[in-house]
């Protein structure tokens, strides 16, 4: 196939450049910076360090009505602000507990829906009730032996264990866009050094052209995420899932490489191309990012890739509603990108010029 023949033209013209053997190790040389700042700060959060990361202690609010002191005296203040409600209306959700006269001790948690920490606050308000009914069961038993426990901490906190897969996450996703500049030099470069005439004479499709240079610039990406995985996991990172949550991120690369050659078609040189895909990464990081950020905040939902690679990173469980949603989205965004990218290259004054705007080409056929 002449693809392949164009991607090993690509792989070996690119693997042989000094300068991309310098950034590639250079990348790797930032990474494990990253992680040695990341360790760090991470070993601060565990000690209880909140001089770096205010906002994650106390990071759900609650006001709380309890005479009895039972169940406000088990809420974790790590994770809940608790303030005295003083009456209705409140900001906020509010549990109101009855008066003790025994058991059962009643109570009433009033969730807002509007606060997308509300699945912390529930989970918290539940495992307090646990701790409350187990504490009044032993005061009921008595002077009844019972056994002693030693705790020790053998795990992260909820806020540790959330920026670590979400640390893990971005740096997965981190090679993704650092590889721009790759597909832009196959594709503007051959317009800047007026070579784009020879390629397109030669006994090679159009469609082989665009896409054997997308497919070397992917497989040079699936090295580099496959590279920092490694370092991630020696690191000492927890990656449950590693072959499913790496798959994940080098399908997700396949439609940001179609958009950045989209782009790269439609340029006329670097300065133009640089420009339009700073924008496009910065709205490809939005898709990635909005979703797992609502994820995080309670939302059940796996709209984007990165929100399947953070539940795969943690080792939830996924299922059909998790995987097809992203990997329908990551396909029908690819055959558009390189759909398109191939019949812009198809044009004399796309390549050539004199390139008409964005209004003539969707306006004209």
């Amino acid at each position: 196939m002449k693809i392949l023949t164009v991607t090993k033209w690509e792989l070996r013209n690119t693997l042989q450049s000094r300068k991309f053997v310098f950034i590639f190790i250079f990348q790797i040389a930032v990474l494990m910076l990253t992680i040695f700042m990341f360790s760090g700060f991470m070993d601060m959060m565990d000690e209880g360090g909140a001089a770096f990361t205010p906002s994650l202690r106390g990071f759900a609010e609650i006001n709380v009505h309890d005479p009895s002191g039972i169940i406000k005296g088990q809420l974790n203040p790590d994770i809940l602000e608790i303030r005295e409600f003083k009456g209705f209306p409140a900001s906020g959700s509010v549990l109101l507990v009855d008066r003790f006269r025994g058991v059962p001790l009643n109570a009433t948690l009033y969730l807002d829906y509007s606060d997308p920490r509300r699945s912390v606050i529930s989970d918290e308000v539940k495992l307090a009730v646990e701790r409350a009914s187990s504490r009044m069961v032993e005061d009921l038993m008595g002077e009844t032996p019972r056994p002693e426990v030693r705790e020790e901490a053998v795990g992260e906190s909820v806020s540790v264990q959330l920026v670590n897969r979400v640390m893990v996450a971005v740096l997965l996703f981190l090679p993704i866009f650092l590889f721009g500049n790759l597909v832009i030099d196959g594709i503007v470069g051959e317009k800047e050094r007026k070579t784009g005439e020879v390629l397109i004479a030669m006994s090679v499709r159009h469609s082989d052209i665009i896409l054997g240079k997308c497919l070397s610039v992917i497989i040079i990406m699936s090295l580099q995420i496959g590279v920092w995985t490694l370092i991630l996991t020696a690191a000492g990172f927890r990656i449950s899932n590693i072959p499913a949550a790496y798959i994940t991120v080098v399908l997700s690369a396949v439609p940001v490489v179609g958009l950045t050659s989209l782009i790269s078609v439609y340029s006329k040189n670097y300065r133009e191309a640089g420009i339009g895909i700073t924008l496009a990464y910065i709205v490809v990081a939005a898709y990635l990012m909005v979703p797992t950020l609502a994820y995080i905040a309670g939302s059940q939902g796996t709209l984007s890739p990165m929100t399947l690679t953070v539940k795969l990173i943690a080792g939830s469980p996924v299922g059909p509603g998790d995987i097809l949603p992203p990997l329908a989205s990551t396909l029908a965004l690819s055959l558009l990108f390189y759909g398109l990218s191939v019949r812009l290259f198809r044009r004399d004054d796309i390549v050539f010029g004199p390139r008409p705007g964005i209004i003539e080409l969707l306006v004209k056929k």
